[in-house]
């Protein structure tokens, strides 16, 4: 997950959380959520191919650094997390690049000519953490292909595959250069609030996976896809630090905003 969460910043709140068990809600936004870093991961995985995880990750630039990673649900329509947009509103520096493995590659770059972020997208919880692009043009090809919205029920333990170029330690301060990807396993709903209950609003929006300690998505892993079967059931949205002992990464739940997903993308099909 292109988890923005930098371990100092994890590690201060866990402190405070546990010394005072409550903590000031600007004070965390300030230490999970600055607005220069809004990154997440790829941890306990392996390294893949663009071609073996199925094309339907593409890498998301702005002013030709790498930000966020995305889905494709049309050969014009990317799926991301609104996060990735913060502090990058300039549409025309936007570009996103398909059918590669390594970030080193040309592959097809193609330039977003929109985005569109729900109105209930808040930053102080990450609510709502989801966007849909438009492309400059339409792209397809070898190793391209899209995914379909999720209809699978998120039940505990139900394993899906989040991929990207994140982080495969949280210690690191760049993200990979080749395509990682791992399976993680849904987290109870029950569990997934106590655990966070202390540190972080978690909204209907959102659902958790991981495997605590193991295996999780990471810094620069953000608005990449968590997939069932060619089926896009979460977007990586934050977390607090990385393959944590006790923190799962938090996922956009793509059931939950679907109805934001296919009003956008129908509007945006349109133009």
């Amino acid at each position: 997950m292109q988890r923005f969460l930098l371990l100092l910043a994890a590690l201060v709140v866990v402190v405070q959380a546990q010394d005072n068990k409550t903590i000031d809600g600007d004070v965390l936004n300030k230490l999970i959520f600055p607005a220069l870093a809004r990154h997440s991961r790829v941890i306990g995985g392996e390294y893949t191919t663009i071609e073996k995880l199925g094309g339907y990750l593409v890498a998301l630039r702005y002013r030709n650094d790498f930000i966020c990673g995305g889905s494709l649900l049309a050969s014009r329509i990317v799926l991301t997390a609104a996060h990735c947009f913060l502090g990058r509103e300039v549409v025309q520096r936007w570009e996103v690049q398909a059918g590669i493995t390594a970030l080193s590659e040309h592959g097809q770059r193609v330039l977003m000519d929109e985005f569109i972020t729900p109105s209930s997208f808040r930053e102080s919880d990450m609510n709502m953490d989801v966007s849909l692009a438009r492309l400059s043009r339409p792209i397809w090809g070898k190793n391209i292909q899209t995914l379909k919205l999720c209809s699978t029920k998120l039940s505990m333990g139900l394993m899906l595959t989040v991929s990207g170029w994140g982080l495969v330690n949280p210690k690191d301060t760049s993200h990979q250069t080749l395509l990682r990807k791992v399976d993680v396993p849904v987290v109870s709903r029950k569990r997934c609030l106590e655990t966070y209950s202390s540190t972080v609003n978690l909204t209907n929006s959102m659902f958790c996976a991981g495997a605590l300690g193991k295996k999780d998505a990471c810094t620069f892993d953000s608005g990449g896809p968590l997939v069932y079967k060619k089926q896009v059931c979460g977007i990586v949205s934050f977390g607090i630090s990385c393959a944590s002992p006790k923190y799962p990464g938090v996922y956009t739940d793509v059931g939950f905003v679907r109805p934001f997903i296919e009003k956008t993308m129908k509007a945006l099909m349109k133009k």
